[in-house]
């Protein structure tokens, strides 16, 4: 009995040994397993995360290019649903220009006159004031100014009197029957009023704004006289996209 005793120890051990070893291996992949799920999961994580991330960016992208543009402080909103029409006239930059050759850009309007004795250059002076705080944005905007006085204002003259305010403002000359076209699409108004009883000697009443002309020529924003050169910049980086 005692060498049965003996034997039946001996094969319990050695169950108990093979028991614990399945144990230990079972154990073991069960290891694996969670740590093979801990990092799928944490990889899971990163991707949802940067999936995320960029669908976040496209939303801004998206919103910034076709969401609602944000409304002029300063200026008088327009939103013109309607481009104003095409024009082609005598510039001084020593060829015809018109519009549609800055579809990339947005155009600011000036309708004045180079023998302006106080309104027109203090415009002129601020909106090349704007342009400077506007920084690299001011690459994204071309001013123009059409004169209201196409008997006296040459191109040459123009030249030399924008050169005042500043090396990128350009002059147009459209005669007098297309300058009348132009200014009256933009509300714009003028007229001489003599001063002397010579026929050379007057003065032009006209509208003093600026309209702003988003890239697809639909009137975005009017600045009437008064408008600082500050509050011109900050409506103008609002609305620029």
């Amino acid at each position: 009995m005692i060498g049965g005793v003996s034997k039946t120890r001996h094969h319990l051990r050695k169950t108990r040994g093979v028991y614990n070893g399945l144990q230990v291996e079972t154990h073991s992949k069960q290891g694996e397993a969670n740590s093979q799920s801990t990092r799928t999961g944490w990889i899971s994580s990163v991707v949802a995360v940067v999936l995320i991330a960029a669908i976040g960016a496209a939303g801004v992208l998206l919103w910034q290019r076709f969401g609602p543009q944000p409304g002029p402080q300063y200026g008088i909103a327009i939103n013109g649903a309607t481009a104003a029409e095409d024009f082609r006239v005598d510039s001084t930059l020593g060829h015809p220009v018109s519009l549609s050759d800055y579809a990339d850009r947005y155009t600011v309007l000036y309708f004045g006159y180079t023998t302006c004795p106080d309104i027109c250059p203090t415009t002129l002076a601020d909106l090349s004031k704007a342009e400077t705080l506007l920084g690299d944005k001011a690459e994204r905007m071309q001013v123009f100014f059409v004169t209201v006085d196409p008997e006296r204002d040459t191109i040459d003259r123009m030249r030399d009197y924008l050169a005042f305010f500043s090396p990128t403002f350009v002059g147009l000359n459209g005669g007098l029957a297309e300058t009348e076209r132009i200014a009256s699409q933009f509300g714009v108004v003028y007229e001489k009023r003599y001063v002397s009883e010579s026929a050379t000697d007057y003065l032009m009443d006209h509208t003093s704004a600026v309209v702003v002309l988003d890239p697809e020529r639909k009137p975005l924003i009017m600045f009437p006289y008064g408008v600082t050169a500050e509050q011109m910049a900050a409506d103008l980086r609002a609305v620029m996209r």
